[in-house]
């Protein structure tokens, strides 16, 4: 048994009927690299064989009585796999709008927080004879490097490696549930350093605030961006449980390529891509703000004790996307600015206070308090703390199979927030870059119109990149 971290258990007190705090994954997969036929029985299999080393998968929540503490991790007794594991058919063509519809129709559908926090399904159908799944777990189980790691326990780097040995939920010695007084007991001593924790996060925030308050004093007014300095646009609107999917990837080497050109890096180029999608969809519905959209970007905070394990250690930096310019490369220079000062803001220790306040008990109260703020829409009298979400993970630098099965193309997908209509989860795989596009349509009726102008975006940069070149070798 083991207690959710402030994070973890933000995600759950955090969670409305129109805020879902679930993570998905679109997985793309080759079966016909497989020894064999590759089917659910065969993905069932693979799941159940990790378990073991999965606890996201075969843990329950328990709550604390009355809400007095942060509810805890338990392994489930009654984990029953074909509860989980879900078999689908996409309807012909089985094509990309096919597959992106059931996604959506999957990630408009909350979590059931009495059994542990996960489904797949299986997806056949698609054109091209290949298979997907799609994974959905709980944004308290893990964070987007955890998800990455959960994968790689699944895949191997060579496509005859056997699964692991079999460990089934059948074969586990699960203890029974912990009572409400063993629950109790153990929060105790929590409770009584409730004071010294928040004198300790107070401390932090204090110190924080007063470096920042320095460190804004020698920059430029626009060089750092800050929450709340987003300006009012029509992706900040109230959200439904409603959700649409669109997705698309580009060449790797050809991010990689405006990267080596231009000094940056990776993640600059991406949310340069997404800041000249977002200006030409923005600009096309005549919807464009003066002022830069602002997207918040988490950050892994894990230290090297953290490596290996699940939850959530992250936290985030605000960066503009530079969409009130509309030269290419102008906009990648002012983002790569942009994010070098937002990881500025981590040497005065922003993230301390933040972990500092995280590891305060919250009770019940902070879940009703955020039900009833999202009732009140008291966000929608202020200016948006951001414009939307972007998170860009690394994923595997080699070719990975599932029992065989070659993995083709990994989406990711993050979770939508109170008017943040719209998430970009961006992963790395099979030398492509991966970019998945959440939205809500009663705020973004068509996030294709998004995801179909990333190409474009990338086709300026590589030709500002290519003029560059030229010029540099004295060509005219």
């Amino acid at each position: 048994m083991r207690q959710l971290n402030g994070i973890d258990a933000d995600m759950i007190y955090g969670e409305t009927a129109a805020s879902h705090m679930h993570i998905l994954g679109l997985l793309i997969l080759d079966p016909s690299t497989a020894p064999g036929d590759f089917g659910v029985k065969d993905w069932r299999h693979l799941v159940a064989s990790h378990l073991e080393h999965l606890p996201p998968l075969r843990e329950r929540l328990v709550r604390v009585p009355f809400g007095l503490d942060r509810p805890y991790w338990v392994d489930d007794p009654d984990l029953d796999l074909d509860n989980h594991i879900h078999e689908r058919a996409l309807p012909a063509p089985g094509g990309a709008r096919e597959l992106a519809a059931l996604v959506g129709e999957l990630a408009g559908t909350k979590l059931d927080l009495d059994v542990p926090l996960w489904e797949m399904w299986f997806i056949e159908g698609l054109e091209g004879g290949r298979v997907a799944v799609v994974t959905k777990v709980h944004h308290a189980c893990i964070d987007g490097v955890a998800g990455s790691m959960m994968l790689g326990r699944l895949f191997t780097t060579h496509p005859e490696e056997p699964p692991a040995a079999s460990n089934t939920e059948k074969e586990r010695d699960i203890a029974p549930l912990p009572s409400e007084i063993e629950l109790l007991t153990r929060s105790l001593g929590s409770l009584l350093d409730t004071p010294m924790r928040v004198a300790r996060a107070a401390r932090e925030t204090a110190s924080s605030v007063g470096k920042l308050i320095r460190l804004r004093g020698s920059r430029t007014r626009d060089s750092t961006a800050l929450p709340f300095q987003a300006p009012p646009s029509s992706l900040n609107q109230p959200i439904t449980s409603r959700r649409n999917f669109a997705f698309c990837c580009v060449p790797l080497e050809q991010v990689k390529q405006i990267k080596r050109a231009f000094g940056v890096t990776v993640n600059d180029v991406v949310v340069a891509m997404c800041g000249g999608a977002l200006r030409a969809y923005l600009e096309h519905r005549d919807e464009l703000p003066d002022a830069s959209l602002l997207a918040a970007i988490p950050v892994s905070v894990r230290s090297e004790d953290q490596a290996a394990s699940f939850g959530n250690s992250v936290s985030g930096m605000f960066v503009t996307l530079a969409t009130d310019l509309k030269d290419p490369l102008e906009r990648l220079h002012a983002v790569s600015r942009g994010t070098r000062n937002a990881k500025d803001l981590y040497a005065v220790g922003i993230e301390n206070a933040v972990m500092e306040w995280a590891s305060v008990p919250r009770p019940i109260a902070f879940s009703l308090l955020v039900r009833l703020l999202s009732w009140l829409d008291l966000s929608g009298r202020l200016p948006p703390i951001f414009n939307l979400l972007i998170s860009n993970v690394p994923g595997p630098p080699m070719p990975i199979y599932a029992a065989g099965a070659q993995l083709l193309a990994c989406y990711p997908i993050g979770p939508l927030m109170d008017r943040i209509a719209l998430n970009v989860s961006v992963l790395s795989c099979s030398g492509e870059v991966g970019f998945g596009f959440l939205s809500c349509p009663d705020v973004v009726e068509d996030p294709w119109a998004i995801a179909d102008r990333i190409p474009h975006a990338l086709e300026e940069l590589v030709a500002a990149a290519q003029m560059d070149e030229r010029e540099s070798r004295g060509y005219r």
